[in-house]
């Protein structure tokens, strides 16, 4: 589910809130980096909880027409079939996602009017009323309902609530979700694709972690003389930890090309740093790379990787 690039966010946000906290020990910050990714996981359960929420509106909306005394055809004809179709009962009854809800304890959704306004604002939508009426395109109208809730600013409003760092960690879980609903009918093992990977977590990220936290006084060192006319004590904190890190993956990660860390590191400078940042990252890692490789501390196994 987290790919490296995550990781390595996830890496940088534990390491910028130690320099915060002076006082946090090594198996602390191991500990929030952890709790980081877990919570990513979880967070993802609780976004396709709440979107699955929203689709059982269909049932009280059919309950509801189905109870009037002066029911119209519409009214007659209308059946929960957003919810009750195999697509979605395939997700609802799958019982990886109901045992993984329930260890990762996933609470009741406590915005429930919230959700059933968003229901309520898709019934309307020509999308939803033809596919009832009509075509009964389960997977089409799954998707647009996705769509439809993803961008709900009340939907918004409720993730940041769950997860502050929501932002941070949004696209990766939208694009989870529209994997998931894509691929129904669901197999029973879906969730393989969606799990933690262990390995990543540790070998790479706690790894990274470790080496920036304990050798911060000769990864500074070391990138130091590159910086020129720059005292090292003007540089941003967030920009000398993406340095700092940039540096770990360019000597201890031997199967990671210099130029994808390279790259990496100056999209996440963009992202998350001042609009400076990326140009002074590029070129302070682009003279670092060169530099490390002439004097032989980059070490690359496989063709091509000092590319």
């Amino acid at each position: 589910m987290l790919s490296r690039r995550n990781i390595r966010i996830k890496v940088l946000q534990a390491l910028y809130a130690a320099t915060m906290s002076p006082a946090i020990t090594g198996d602390q910050l191991l500990e929030t980096y952890k709790q980081s990714c877990i919570r990513t996981y979880k967070l993802l359960h609780f976004a396709l909880d709440h979107y699955l929420t929203v689709a059982s509106f269909a049932l009280k909306e059919a309950e509801h027409r189905s109870g009037k005394l002066l029911a119209n055809e519409d009214d007659k004809a209308f059946e929960g079939i957003l919810y009750t179709n195999e697509l979605t009962q395939s997700l609802v009854t799958n019982k990886y996602w109901l045992t993984e809800k329930k260890r990762l304890d996933i609470k009741p959704v406590f915005e429930e009017d919230i959700l059933r306004n968003i229901y309520n604002e898709f019934s309307k939508t020509d999308d939803y009323i033809t596919y009832w009426k009509e075509t009964k395109d389960h997977s089409d109208i799954l998707l647009k309902l996705l769509r439809f809730t993803i961008n709900h600013p009340h939907f918004e409003e409720i993730m940041e609530d769950a997860h502050a760092a929501w932002v941070d960690d949004k696209s990766l879980i939208l694009g989870s979700l529209k994997k998931i609903i894509k691929a129904l009918p669901l197999r029973e093992d879906f969730y393989s694709e969606f799990m933690l990977d262990e390995s990543l977590i540790d070998d790479f990220g706690r790894n990274m972690l470790l080496a920036v936290w304990n050798q911060d006084d000769e990864l500074t060192e070391s990138i130091s003389p590159t910086l020129k006319n720059w005292d090292i004590k003007r540089v941003a904190t967030l920009d000398l930890l993406i340095l700092k890190m940039a540096v770990c993956e360019f000597i201890y990660f031997p199967t990671i090309p210099t130029k994808v860390t390279l790259n990496e590191f100056v999209e996440i400078a963009k992202q998350y740093s001042t609009d400076k940042s990326k140009d002074f990252i590029n070129g302070i890692l682009d003279r670092l790379m060169k530099e490390f490789s002439t004097d032989g501390r980059i070490n690359k196994t496989g063709r091509g990787l000092l590319d």
